[in-house]
């Protein structure tokens, strides 16, 4: 069995076609859809689009702006899982050009969906960005577990970088003693395998749900204060990695 199911950096659809000198010329795609399957837009004036400035050598990386609209999503869409019971992933996510004002400033930059939804729930991982009456800026996990109840088993924590890019990567178990760990560290910063930011309960399990079967990345679901203080504004994704067994780190 491969364990490595897909690499998407906007940085190599950026460089395609520019050779090894190519870099500080590249041109960033007109279109997201390859490497993604697709992208999934709409909603007030929202867009994603591939754009200069990524991270760690990349060329490119992926813009994604809300309109005023509680249905706004500027997502792409990788439909490579099927069914996967061991779904490891790793992305970098830049709020810098977000506010994090509010409590209920909140907006989806992540999420992994099942063949089907069980218990009326489809998503198993929902990483969401949001904000505090601080100003904080902070990213939340929720996880599908059958607990009997909400059916969802949460987690939270601070971004380490307020002011620019932070790495997240999550390793998801499926099955009746399911499982989810998380870490969610400064760009440079190194992590390994036994050391994770934080690990959800998945109380009950989350067999019901099967596995993973497609991955949204992008902002999409914008609650009403993120729709007040972030319409317009950019949050950034770069370097999308997923494998079924081995851990991804840096």
């Amino acid at each position: 069995m491969n364990t490595k199911m897909k690499t998407l950096a906007m940085a190599v659809v950026g460089l395609v076609g520019f050779g090894a000198a190519g870099a500080a010329m590249a041109q960033c795609p007109a279109s997201l859809s390859p490497p993604w399957t697709a992208t999934n837009v709409g909603g007030g004036a929202s867009a994603a689009a591939s754009v200069t400035g990524g991270y760690d050598s990349s060329a490119c990386r992926l813009s994604s702006i809300l309109g005023n609209s509680g249905a706004a999503r500027a997502q792409v869409r990788d439909d490579t899982p099927a069914s996967e019971t061991r779904y490891r992933a790793q992305f970098i996510f830049d709020p810098s050009g977000l506010s994090g004002a509010g409590g209920t400033n909140q907006t989806d930059i992540f999420l992994a969906n099942a063949p089907a939804a069980f218990n009326g729930l489809l998503r198993l991982v929902q990483i969401k960005y949001a904000g505090s009456g601080a100003g904080t800026k902070r990213v939340s996990f929720t996880a599908a577990c059958n607990n009997g109840t909400t059916n969802t088993c949460l987690g939270q924590v601070d971004l380490p970088d307020q002011a620019g890019a932070n790495r997240i990567e999550i390793d998801l178990t499926v099955g009746a003693s399911g499982s989810l760990r998380y870490w969610v560290t400064p760009l440079a910063a190194s992590t390994t395998d036994g050391s994770p930011t934080g690990t959800v309960t998945l109380t009950g399990g989350n067999a019901g749900w099967v596995g993973v079967d497609q991955v949204y990345l992008g902002m999409a679901s914008p609650s009403s204060q993120f729709r007040a203080v972030n319409v317009g504004n950019p949050g950034f994704f770069d370097q999308f990695d997923s494998r079924r067994q081995t851990f991804i780190g840096h």
